[in-house]
């Protein structure tokens, strides 16, 4: 392995553990979205979310498709939840400061989202560039071409990368692109969608962990 040089890190339930579960906030705000913008009920807007993330990806990318929303306005009405849930961990802070090389954030949401949580769990300054969905244009991971979008952007070398998710199924495309993978697995139960055991080089039940151990024996 050659050296690595930079580090791709997801945000959510990756940089913070999941039982802060943002998610369900999040979860929640999209089907009132939905509720409203059809005034159909609630019950009926989740079934049409559920609808819009299979065949799409994301609820957002169906909306878009499909009704052509103006996606910042989405955004803002579902990143608008309780953050306070979060807190810093300080052996994981400690470990990411002490990484070699350049790291960035790779996330589905948006670059201002991802401040937020970053501010609440300690880590604001921390890395060297953002990439969200509007780089992606609103292309999620695990398509292929969000990833090759990212590695433009950061002008990174795959072969000395490696990328940490808690969602298995986003590290395969990475895999195929070379760069290392770093697997978080959570009590969700998206985490292990789409694993592939051949595209996880590393497991880390403990993020602080991994990455004081690896940085420790790659010195």
């Amino acid at each position: 392995m050659q050296k690595l040089k930079y580090w791709v890190f997801d945000l959510d339930n990756t940089l913070y553990p999941s039982h802060a579960d943002l998610f369900s906030q999040v979860d929640y705000k999209m089907g009132v979205f939905i509720e409203k913008m059809f005034d159909i009920s609630y019950v009926d807007a989740k079934k049409r979310q559920k609808y819009f993330f299979q065949k799409h990806g994301t609820t957002l990318r169906g909306l878009m498709t499909e009704h052509g929303i103006e996606p910042q306005e989405y955004l803002n009405f579902v990143h608008d939840i309780d953050f306070s849930v979060l807190e810093p961990d300080e052996e994981l802070n400690k470990a990411i400061s002490s990484l070699p090389g350049k790291k960035f954030i790779y996330t589905n949401a948006s670059t201002s989202y991802a401040k937020v949580v970053l501010s609440n769990i300690g880590l604001s300054g921390q890395f060297d560039g953002y990439f969200d969905i509007h780089d992606a244009e609103f292309l999620p991971k695990p398509d292929k071409r969000s990833y090759h979008k990212m590695i433009e952007k950061f002008a990174i070398d795959p072969k000395t990368s490696v990328m940490i998710e808690d969602i298995a199924g986003n590290l395969n495309p990475a895999a195929e692109l070379g760069m290392t993978t770093v697997w978080v697995p959570t009590n969700t139960h998206w985490s292990q969608t789409d694993h592939n055991e051949d595209n996880v080089h590393h497991v880390a039940p403990s993020l602080s962990t991994w990455l004081k151990n690896f940085t420790s024996v790659a010195e």
